[in-house]
């Protein structure tokens, strides 16, 4: 898919910002390819207010955090663009999407009410998971979930060409409804699955338990993990029950969804963000 080159430029020049890193014990990320033959394939970058990672839950859907809207009364309708990183400023695979759910919140919610609230569904106008592939969603709870990994686009590794895995991570606790997790949030991480990989039919997947909502806040070294200093994730389990009647798996592939972007886009974009606001997306 040809990319309209100014946004494609604005996007890779939005990459560039700083970002604070919260990330305990040993950094053992690595890079793995997000091409179409990966497993990884479903993960991609979210455009909105905010850059953030965002993730196809079935062909035409892609889970993020709401936080990457700004305005804090409803994102439902606003739109985005979802897509994979881009290559150079003429080559981006990328749609556009409108917010049809986000988690209710009201003016009184407590720090955990706004976190257990802060995930946003797209529908893409185009349905990349008919190429990309989608994730399985999954509902268990924390207590039958082992070792896990996260996947995601953080700032600090933009220069690094796929998505940044974090390979072992833990679910250390839980508070109210969230859970407490030991895996590398960043600026830019926030809406990483936190999942497994599965095999079937000779085919890895990847099955998704929560979503990364906010890192822990504090910047630079590398920190041992305690429940009192975790960053803090969503359960599907909390997701799921509002977003099951749109998800359709068996819905047929759309002839039209590598056609060019700029036939994709249209005017009714947010104000792409900035470098200060994108320092700030996850917090």
């Amino acid at each position: 898919m040809l990319a309209n080159r100014g946004l494609a430029a604005a996007l890779l020049l939005s990459l560039s910002a700083d970002a604070a890193a919260s990330v305990f014990g040993r950094d053992d990320r690595l890079s793995i390819s997000s091409d179409l033959t990966s497993s990884y394939a479903p993960i991609g970058i979210v455009w909105a207010d905010r850059m953030a990672t965002g993730f196809l839950v079935d062909r035409c859907h892609v889970l993020t955090v709401r936080h990457a809207f700004l305005d804090d009364r409803t994102a439902v309708g606003r739109k985005a663009v979802f897509g994979t990183p881009p290559k150079d400023q003429a080559h981006w695979t990328a749609t556009w999407g409108t917010v049809v759910a986000t988690g209710k919140r009201q003016p009184s919610d407590s720090y955990d009410q706004v976190r257990a609230a802060d995930w946003a569904l797209l529908r893409l106008r185009d349905c990349l998971g008919a190429d990309f592939g989608y994730v399985e969603l999954d509902p268990a709870p924390a207590s039958d979930v082992g070792d896990v990994k996260s996947a995601g686009f953080p700032f600090d590794r933009r220069q690094i060409p796929g998505v940044t895995v974090d390979p072992s991570c833990r679910i250390v606790g839980s508070r109210s409804v969230l859970w407490l997790n030991d895996c590398a949030a960043l600026a830019g991480s926030s809406g990483s699955p936190i999942f497994s990989e599965t095999r079937s039919d000779g085919r890895t997947g990847l099955k998704v338990y929560a979503i990364q909502s906010a890192a822990y806040g504090v910047v630079g070294d590398s920190l041992e993990s305690e429940n009192s200093r975790a960053n803090i994730a969503t359960p599907v389990a909390v997701i799921l029950p509002s977003i099951r009647k749109y998800l359709n798996f068996d819905r047929p592939a759309r002839d039209h969804s590598r056609r060019k972007l700029s036939d994709a886009l249209s005017t009714n974009m947010t104000r792409p963000a900035t470098s200060d606001t994108i320092t700030r997306a996850t917090r």
